[in-house]
């Protein structure tokens, strides 16, 4: 479990960029109706949140992905300059739509629904993403999304793996996260939640049993793959060869829960990035996921290294416990 992964200074994601429109109700919604609220439009996507996330935490981060010839697009490219996100691998695709995804929330923050369209990232294929695999510095780590096809994860599974690079992978959804079965024994670090964990072992997810550290231990099998289970305001998990440990979130005031899981990968991926052990580095995962909460969303967080490292210290220190260990 404390054993560091191979070491990295940089980090590249492949993954979704969007414009998201956020939705929240003024009072408890009423289905069926129109409800007095609140709608911002803010640059997002699974892996552009962790790579804004690390850029503004003063980590050298590249983003690839596609994106239309659209005002949307315009708004993404802006953010990212201003934040400090490398974009040079990000492809303009004419004559399409960015992606952008639709999220209602309820008057305390929490989804109802969130509705994505994502097809621009089929343009992001196997060739439109080798100049920058190739051009990739040397101790880079590459996080991917499961926004991408299927056959370009498994081509820059490849890649990594003949180069030598750690993976990182997201889940997504439960609907796409699964696109990352075939690639799993090549994946250093894997971030899902408990639908998207037990759509990947084909299990009900709806079934009271499941637990977060179960779903993480069954998935760490007997690989080295470090695992990373979250579960809303439950414990998260943390699993690696067979050991898993369960950790309870930091107290905050939540005002809004958007990006507060992709805040955790980042924060983790940073702690992972400076040799810690994959339970010290999801402390620091758990700050910048608390950060969030507390802020609304990703922008508006106050994020940098001495911000996370006040948050880690200014609540309840976290206690792990081991869970179980899984049979060799």
């Amino acid at each position: 479990m404390d054993e560091p992964i191979r070491s990295f200074s940089t980090v590249t994601v492949f993954g979704g960029m969007t414009l998201d429109r956020i939705a929240r109700s003024q009072h408890p919604p009423v289905m069926g109706a129109s409800n007095p609220g609140t709608v911002r439009r803010l640059p997002g996507g699974v892996g552009f949140n962790v790579a804004m996330v690390l850029a503004r935490l003063g980590f050298p981060t590249r983003m690839v992905s596609a994106v239309g010839d659209d005002s949307d697009a315009e708004a993404i490219l802006a953010a990212a300059e201003e934040i400090g996100v490398d974009t040079r691998g990000v492809a303009i695709v004419h004559r399409a739509s960015t992606a952008g995804y639709h999220a209602t929330f309820d008057d305390s923050g929490n989804l109802i629904v969130g509705i994505a369209d994502m097809k621009v990232c089929d343009a992001i294929t196997p060739a439109a993403v080798s100049g920058a695999a190739a051009a990739a510095p040397s101790g880079d780590l590459w996080l991917l999304d499961a926004n991408l096809p299927q056959p370009t994860i498994e081509f820059l599974a490849a890649e990594a793996a003949v180069a030598r690079r750690p993976l990182a992978a997201l889940t997504v959804s439960p609907a796409k996260g699964v696109r990352l079965l075939s690639v799993l024994d090549t994946i250093a670090v894997l971030f899902t939640n408990r639908k998207e964990a037990a759509a990947l072992l084909d299990h009900d997810p709806d079934d009271a049993k499941l637990a977060s550290a179960a779903l993480a231990l069954e998935l760490t099998g007997a690989r080295s793959m470090a695992i990373v289970v979250t579960s809303g305001s439950e414990p998260l998990a943390a699993a690696r060869r067979g050991e898993v440990r369960s950790y309870a979130p930091l107290r905050a005031e939540v005002a809004g829960v958007n990006g507060a899981g992709d805040s955790l990968a980042a924060g983790t991926i940073l702690g992972l990035s400076e040799g810690l052990g994959l339970g010290d580095a999801v402390r620091f995962g758990m700050a910048a996921a608390a950060m969030t909460l507390e802020a609304g969303g990703i922008l508006a967080a106050p994020f940098s290294r001495d911000a996370l490292a006040e948050r880690l210290t200014a609540g309840p220190r976290t206690q792990s416990r081991p869970v179980a260990a899984a049979a060799p």
